[in-house]
């Protein structure tokens, strides 16, 4: 292993915050970054969405039942890879690369290996009757064994491009991905491979990716290595691991709810529509924002002014697409399956309706933590996620055995931990967050008249149903107006802030 051989740091903490000046220089960077990580995210959304429009004709639902389910529990397993310490080395001064890597190859490749040989266990987590099992369970769970160490590989790069907001760099690696499981998946799907071409797909995909941030990367990253304090890194990082294990459970824990209860064919529709109702925000922007928040974050230091108005005019952002987003598929979930999905998916509709407010139910938490993080007010952010993630699973196992797996739909609307995070960021800067709440219901309601409108100029009528495409145009439109309405509203504000001066 290369090594720049350092003594640990006495404390773990975050990089000093730069002077006043440079706050503006900051801002600039979050502002270039954050545009090369969104263009990079729309363009990989819009290759994968095209490949949906034929992998869900020629993928069966229990198919992608299974491979969801699968899914989830390989993120999971990711986070038992990562043990928090990709994100806590962006706390540490200097940062400790080399012992990150020395994480993602050895116990990345133990997991794997481990993965692998217990495969039979991990698949009990579906049903206790191995008999309920889809015959392809295990090997689709150790084609995505490989998966999980070529992610692990490719973290070291990723993050380090991250830390340093230089996230365009990575743009071309992960078009290179998109284009390797786009063609695979596709390929495998039109021969007839079902859901191997999912699992193929993505593991070739991650291969791909991990080679191409590598060669990125190549001679750059200051392979600093904190002798003897691996160990005590990742005890340092054990707040955030448990933390982004919640997050994980937060966004992802309902397949393997409904995977305890009800058929993969049930998963498959519900992932399907859980899936385009987070679209605006689980898939496009705001994994584009959080990738380069927190470090940004991180750069403001103290200075938690500028620390939360950064925080909101990202959170405005993103909502300024996820309220319209919300109201369009109400009204239009037939017709957008359809167009999507093709005739199989007749029972995602319905859940769609209910998860389209999924993302509208919360605004503190999703980008919250991040602002916790950076403070190293971790257990703030830990108790929000664990009140969640209960509530969740409790209520969630209770609601599907009561009303079947459309109860799980509707307990998707609850988030305790919203409550606890809003006065956590209230505490950081108690005046911006006055001013926050006033934009956030400006927010919410400017889109409801001109929904409502393109409802009333259709016809009215029922929301459930075929599908108008009067409505749909209609509803685009008032979209559309909805998003320019905010633009005039907060875009001095946002180029304000984050134009370097």
């Amino acid at each position: 292993m290369p090594a720049d051989r350092e003594a640990p740091p006495d404390t773990e903490t975050a990089p000093s915050p730069e002077p006043p000046g440079a706050a503006a220089v900051t801002a600039g960077l979050f502002l270039r970054s954050s545009g090369a990580a969104a263009l990079s995210q729309i363009l990989r959304v819009a290759s994968a969405l095209g490949a949906q429009l034929l992998l869900r004709r020629y993928v069966p639902p229990e198919d992608w039942g299974l491979f969801q389910w699968a899914m989830v529990l390989f993120l999971v397993l990711g986070a038992v890879r990562d043990l928090g310490l990709a994100h806590h080395v962006l706390r540490v001064d200097p940062r400790p690369w080399g012992n990150l890597l020395a994480v993602e190859v050895l116990w990345g490749g133990l997991l794997m290996a481990a993965t692998l040989v217990l495969a039979p266990v991990l698949a009990l987590l579906h049903r206790a009757d191995p008999g309920a099992l889809h015959p392809q369970t295990l090997g689709i769970l150790r084609c995505l064994a490989l998966f999980l160490f070529f992610e692990g590989l490719a973290t070291v790069p990723k993050v380090y491009l991250e830390g340093e907001l230089r996230v365009g760099r990575a743009v071309a690696p992960e078009l290179w991905r998109s284009l390797a499981f786009v063609a695979v998946a596709c390929a495998m799907a039109v021969l007839g491979y079902g859901v191997w071409s999912l699992a193929v797909g993505h593991t070739a995909s991650a291969a791909v990716y991990a080679g191409a941030l590598w060669w990125r990367v190549r001679g750059e990253i200051p392979w600093t290595w904190h002798s003897g304090g691996t160990l005590r890194l990742l005890v340092g990082a054990l707040p955030l691991a448990g933390i982004w294990f919640l997050g994980i459970l937060i966004r992802q824990v309902d397949p393997l709810i409904l995977g305890r209860r009800a058929p993969f064919a049930d998963v498959g529709h519900y992932t399907f529509a859980f899936e385009w109702a987070t679209l605006a925000s689980g898939l496009i922007l705001l994994p584009a924002i959080t990738r380069v928040l927190y470090p940004a974050l991180v750069r403001f230091g103290q200075r938690s002014r500028e620390m939360f108005r950064a925080y909101a005019l990202s959170t405005l952002f993103v909502l300024a697409f996820e309220v319209p987003a919300a109201l369009f598929l109400m009204l239009n979930a037939e017709l957008v399956v359809r167009l999507v999905g093709g005739g199989a998916w007749v029972d995602a509709p319905t859940y769609l309706r209910i998860l389209c407010f999924v993302p509208l139910v919360d605004p503190f938490s999703r980008l919250g933590g991040e602002v916790m993080k950076a403070l190293h007010r971790d257990r703030l952010w830990l108790a929000a996620s664990l009140s969640t993630v209960v509530t969740l699973v409790v209520a969630g196992f209770w609601a599907v055995d009561r009303f079947g797996p459309i109860g799980m739909a509707w307990v998707r609307l609850l988030s305790p931990g919203g409550a606890l995070l809003a006065w956590g960021l209230y505490r950081v800067s108690p005046e911006g967050f006055r001013r926050f709440l006033g934009d956030l219901t400006f927010t919410y309601l400017v889109p409801v008249p001109l929904f409502a409108a393109a409802w009333w100029l259709s016809g009215g009528g029922p929301v459930a149903g075929h599908g108008d495409p009067l409505r749909f145009a209609l509803c685009a439109a008032a979209g559309v107006l909805s998003i320019l309405v905010a633009a005039r509203r907060f875009g001095g504000d946002f180029m304000a802030f984050f134009r370097p001066s």
